[in-house]
């Protein structure tokens, strides 16, 4: 039995539990078993806390450090052109927050703060301020932000009720406590000040379910619930324009708000994450099986993200793997758990299997516009059998 990190009901067993290893977002492999439990009071999701959260967050997450330069992957257009996450971000950021002339923008947990200095890079006019639990990113922040303006591991007391609006990107699913996260965010923030929060949707993007230090998993009635018991008024969520996450904008109320429920959310958000849960049980099984029959034989994944890592931690030991495929150019001519990463249209001639790490949602149209992988003698295993 364990507590709902947000409206602090009781979830008696875990709905999907599978043994170690557990693979993190930043693709490390952790020697504990994955356990998801699904609230029935608030409709959330979320796992167990993975150990020594502080130090992992400190020292250990060093999320797009490898170059100055380096970005994850938010989209690949028709014509081969890509579009880089924190880009798009930024798109979002100033036209939900609408940022009014000169306002006072902090980024908390903002890891290098891509997203801010491409803001600011827009709007010089922002005086932007930056906060994370590591001094990793304090290279990546020097020379365009003041001194006085960066803030590592707490918070300057000197910053209450300070800031126009703050955002935090892709932050909260990694805090055990999630509701005090967002109280924290509301001291900083002037009376009436906007937060943008955004964070992975597990309903959109169903691998987020089994990501170790993705310890919440955020269906669209507990983030209500979660910012109201924050102190916060929902002013919008958006599931659209960053498919597979939530970008929600709230307004610090200065009254208690009040925590309501609605029932058909929270119904179809437990229904959603059992299902995500019975998706993983049988993925995992049928992966197993198919890795048997490959045994000795060549085998590609495609991805070298959290989907391709995580057929490799089922896998990689039964298969005679051979490199990972990806689009992302920042990945290509690296390696990854030891094997190349190389891009798709270099696959080997001699390669039996191609194991796809994608989000299940979209794998079959991303695959089905590559047609150098629907050659004859190249098996395609899919993550939904």
């Amino acid at each position: 039995m364990t507590a709902c990190r947000v409206c602090g009901g009781r979830i008696a067993a875990p709905a999907y539990e599978t043994p170690a290893p557990a693979l993190t977002s930043i693709m490390t492999l952790l020697d504990v078993p994955t356990r998801v439990y699904v609230c029935n009071g608030c409709g959330h999701a979320q796992c167990d806390e993975i150990p020594d959260i502080d130090t992992f967050y400190d020292t250990g997450y060093r999320i797009s450090l490898n170059s100055e330069s380096h970005d994850q992957i938010f989209a690949v257009k028709p014509d081969g052109a890509v579009i880089y996450r924190t880009d798009h971000q930024a798109e979002i950021a100033r036209s939900l927050l609408d940022l009014p002339q000169g306002a006072k923008l902090l980024d908390y947990g903002a890891a290098k703060a891509d997203t801010l200095r491409k803001i600011v890079a827009a709007r010089p006019d922002i005086e932007p301020h930056v906060f994370d639990v590591s001094t990793d990113y304090a290279s990546a922040w020097n020379g365009w932000i003041a001194p006085d303006a960066q803030a590592a591991y707490e918070v300057p007391e000197a910053w209450n009720d300070r800031f126009d609006a703050a955002m935090s990107h892709f932050v909260i699913e990694h805090v055990a406590d999630p509701v005090g996260f967002i109280r924290g965010i509301r001291k900083l923030l002037k009376p009436h000040g906007t937060l943008l929060l955004s964070m992975p949707d597990v309903s959109a993007n169903p691998g987020d379910m089994t990501v170790a230090d993705h310890v919440n998993h955020f269906s669209e009635a507990s983030l209500r619930r979660a910012l109201a018991a924050g102190g916060f008024e929902v002013s919008l969520i958006d599931t659209t324009s960053f498919p597979g996450a939530f970008f929600a904008v709230a307004i610090r109320s200065e009254t208690a708000v009040r925590q309501e429920q609605d029932t058909a959310l929270v119904r179809q958000a437990v229904e959603r994450g059992l299902e995500i849960c019975d998706f993983w049980r049988i993925s995992a099984a049928n992966l197993e099986k198919r890795a048997g029959t490959f045994r000795g034989r060549k085998v590609t994944i495609y991805g070298a993200g959290f989907y391709g890592s995580w057929i490799y931690s089922r896998i990689g030991n039964d298969v005679e793997l051979t490199a990972f495929l990806d689009q992302n150019p920042g990945l290509q001519n690296t390696e990854h758990f030891g094997y190349p990463v190389i891009a798709p249209n270099a696959i080997a001639d001699d390669a039996e299997a191609l194991f796809i790490g994608l989000n299940p949602l979209k794998a079959r149209a991303a695959i089905g516009s590559m047609p150098y992988l629907q050659r004859a003698g190249l098996e395609l295993v899919w993550l939904d059998p």
